[in-house]
């Protein structure tokens, strides 16, 4: 593998702890969990490096193309009966603010989608206390109408489980109804941090760890393929990031069944965990350091490590673009969750998007949920 300057410098001092890690990375060798605490300190100079050893990483995996798509998300409910202090989207069933999209307003989003020249809506919800499976399927029916070749993305882990536990059935029978009623793929969210201290913390009742590994083995297993993402910025360690990063290189190991690595920083303004808790202020550091450890740890494992416009703004996001990631996500039209926390993009049109690539002297290409190029 060719190497740029930068980089031969920081693998050829060995006796260090740092271009030792490198060196392993840049040899093919997956890093341990310790190695990637220890990248995941970087600061000043090392954090430089850093970040251009997984942009050096990123050009040897991928090229120099950005990519996304052109979807749009679709929030169907905000009614929820979790109690997630990360997010500021749920509400009761009584809440003025709550409400459930009909099947006539969900087809007709899916239709301006398809108008404007969309190929997949990426569906998600509340856990509406009072949804059976077959309101899962109505509205996969519905998309499916509405759009045949459209790309459905949709219900997180957290969903699945919902819907076995509402019909009390299991998860494999669950996931194939899903699949057999136009279902592509699956959004891998819900995953936050797979640590359970940190789930205690943030989202005591949300599914655990173990659950969220099971549901996207079961849909890898069932030929769904998954994205995966990682919530960070509030309670984790730095630890508990490089575990996290683990048991997602761990699955894909087993299952090749991850499109994708999508980085998520928090967003604290209009939520609970804010109010409770004296977070850290999260730093532009902090997302180089995570994006740049992510494309490391998952080197040969997961090619595709997404950074959010939607969290990180249009320069936060360019900025990640030089520190490993190669994909800036979807156009969504319309987005509501990272709005209701505090966020102020909820779209981003094609164009846009390009020009950010352009900017930085990549080459943008838009392409399907699951990385074919168009």
């Amino acid at each position: 593998m060719s190497t740029t300057l930068l980089t031969r410098k920081a693998i050829a001092p060995r006796r260090s702890r740092f271009g030792e890690i490198l060196h392993h990375v840049f040899s093919g060798e997956d890093l341990s969990v310790e190695d990637g605490e220890f990248l995941l300190r970087s600061q000043d100079k090392r954090l430089q490096i850093l970040t251009e050893a997984a942009d050096e990483m990123r050009r040897s995996k991928v090229g120099e193309a950005v990519t996304y798509v052109k979807n749009r998300n679709i929030n169907f409910t905000n009614i929820c009966s979790g109690s997630c202090k990360f997010c500021a989207f749920q509400r009761s069933a009584t809440d003025p603010e709550a409400y459930v999209l009909s099947l006539e307003q969900i087809e007709s989003k899916v239709r301006e989608a398809l108008a404007a020249g969309a190929t997949e809506v990426c569906v998600q919800g509340g856990l509406h206390p009072n949804f059976k499976l077959e309101n899962y399927l109505e509205i996969l029916r519905t998309i499916r109408k509405a759009a045949p070749d459209m790309h459905i993305h949709a219900f997180s882990p957290s969903e699945i489980n919902h819907m076995a536990k509402n019909e009390g059935i299991d998860l494999e029978e669950v996931i194939k109804a899903l699949r057999d009623n136009g279902l592509g793929s699956v959004p891998g969210t819900a995953a936050e941090i797979l640590v359970d201290r940190v789930r205690s913390i943030i989202c005591p009742h949300k599914i655990t760890t173990d659950q969220w590994v099971r549901t996207i083995k079961t849909c890898h297993r069932l030929g769904l393929p998954t994205t995966a993402t990682m919530m960070y910025g509030h309670v984790e360690t730095t630890l508990e990031l490089a575990q996290h990063m683990a048991v997602i290189r761990d699955i894909q190991k087993e299952t090749d069944g991850f499109t994708e690595f999508v980085l998520l920083p928090f967003i604290p303004r209009n939520t609970r965990l804010n109010r409770e808790l004296t977070l850290p202020s999260r730093s532009f550091d902090q997302d180089l350091r995570v994006h740049a450890v992510a494309r490391l740890m998952l080197s040969g494992h997961i090619n595709n490590i997404q950074t959010s416009w939607v969290k990180l703004g249009p320069d936060g996001a360019q900025r990640m673009l030089g520190a490993g990631a190669n994909d800036l996500g979807g156009t969504l039209m319309e987005e509501s969750i990272t709005r209701a926390a505090g966020g102020e993009l909820c779209a981003m049109d094609a164009e846009k998007l390009e020009s950010l690539i352009l900017g930085i002297g990549r080459t943008p290409r838009q392409r399907t949920t699951t990385y074919q190029l168009i």
